[in-house]
C-alpha cells in the first residue's frame, strides 16, 4: 500500500470518527459545520503540502553550492503555449565540500542560456566528472531588441530601479573535499 492511499484512509477515518461525535453531539448546527468544514480544509492543505513529500520537483533555487547529479531540459513549446522548465537534481554541499542532505529536484523557468550551461554540466557528468554548481544573480539593463528574450528569461525579478536580476548557474569540476580542521 502506498503512503498516499494510507494517508488517505486515515483522513477518512478521522472524518468518519468526527462526524459520528457531532452528530450525536448538544453542539449547535453552526459549529458543527465550521468543524466539518475545518477538516475538509485541512485535508486539501494536508494534500497540497505532500507533493513536495511525493518526491515533485519543488519550484526553488536548489543551496548554493550543491553537487549536480542530473538534469533536464524541456524547451517552451509555442504551439502548444507552454513555458520551458529545467530540473536540477542536487545535492547541498558544506563548508568543506561534503554532501550535507539527500538529492532533491529542483524547477527552474527555462532560460536559453541556462540551457546552454547545463549542457556543458551534463557532458562532464557523462565524462565521469563531479560538477558542482554555484548560483549568482546578475543584473542587466534589458536592450529594446531584446525585451521578449528577457521576459521569458529564467528567475527574472524587476528591480526597484528597472533594472532585472538574471539567476546565474556557473558550473565546475567538484574539488576533493577538504579535510576539516583538527579540533
Amino acid at each position: 500500500m502506498s503512503w498516499s492511499l494510507a494517508l488517505a484512509l486515515a483522513y477518512v477515518a478521522l472524518g468518519a470518527v468526527a462526524l459520528s461525535l457531532f452528530l450525536s453531539s448538544r453542539f449547535s448546527a453552526a459549529v458543527k459545520t465550521a468543524i466539518i468544514a475545518a477538516l475538509s480544509l485541512f485535508y486539501i492543505v494536508s494534500y497540497i503540502g505532500a507533493n513536495e513529500l511525493r518526491g515533485w520537483a519543488i519550484q526553488k533555487t536548489p543551496p548554493n553550492p550543491f553537487k549536480l547529479h542530473w538534469a533536464v531540459v524541456e524547451e517552451p513549446d509555442k504551439v502548444n503555449g507552454l513555458d520551458g522548465r529545467i530540473f536540477l537534481l542536487a545535492q547541498a554541499l558544506g563548508e568543506y565540500g561534503e554532501l550535507r542532505a539527500v538529492p532533491r529536484l529542483y524547477e527552474l523557468p527555462f532560460s536559453a542560456a541556462l540551457a546552454q550551461e547545463i549542457a556543458k554540466a551534463k557532458k562532464r557528468i557523462e565524462e565521469g566528472q563531479t560538477v558542482e554548481g554555484n548560483l549568482s544573480y546578475k543584473a542587466a539593463q534589458p536592450k529594446l531588441d531584446d525585451e521578449r528574450e528577457t521576459r521569458r528569461d529564467a528567475g527574472d525579478s524587476r528591480a526597484a530601479d528597472g533594472e532585472q536580476e538574471r539567476l546565474i548557474l556557473e558550473f565546475r569540476d567538484l574539488p576533493r573535499p577538504e579535510l576539516p580542521p583538527k579540533r
